[in-house]
């Protein structure tokens, strides 16, 4: 018995050993390379460059978004409630993608 808990606890520490301590976040990462490729930019023509890039990032947001809102209109069929439940997840999901575009744009005015 003593066996067993001491090799779940060394594993439990194992675990937390190899975990990463300073785990960061897909949307941090994301806004951290793109404030580095902005500060980058110092020539007119790596600024378009940039901009363009946002643009393009900005455009396809904003076109999953009303992807994603055609989606929750439409009927699956089937219960109710879990098409009810499906159209808001994709209401959240656009809801999300249309900050991210804002976010996009933020920046490209700021650039």
């Amino acid at each position: 018995m003593k066996i067993n808990r001491l090799i779940s606890v060394i594993s439990l520490l194992g675990f937390f050993a190899t975990s990463a301590v300073f785990a960061v976040s897909e949307e941090v990462e994301d806004q951290l390379l793109e404030k580095a490729i902005v500060e980058s930019a110092v020539t007119k023509e790596q600024k378009t460059a940039v901009g363009n890039y946002l643009k393009a990032i900005a455009q396809q947001k904003t076109a999953r978004a009303e992807e994603l809102r055609e989606l929750a209109r439409r009927s699956t069929g089937g219960k109710f409630v879990a098409s009810n439940v499906q159209s808001q997840k994709y209401l959240k999901q656009a809801q999300t993608l249309e900050k991210e575009a804002q976010r996009y744009q933020s920046v490209l005015g700021n650039l």
